[in-house]
């Protein structure tokens, strides 16, 4: 995958877990990142399922 897709699917995935109510800092600093990095970064959401915050 391309970085920029990697950041792209990186912004996705953060915007979903924001979605379900769990407060996260969507402002990734890709740009100091290198690929590997940005590529682990993408795998952690991925896997990250949120559990809502009650209320």
């Amino acid at each position: 995958m391309k970085r920029s897709e990697m950041t792209q699917a990186l912004v996705t995935e953060q915007n979903r877990i924001a979605c379900a109510g769990v407060p996260i800092d969507i402002l990734t600093i890709t740009g100091f990142m290198t690929t590997a990095e940005v590529e682990s970064h993408l795998a952690h959401y991925r896997t990250y399922q949120p559990s809502p915050r009650p209320g």
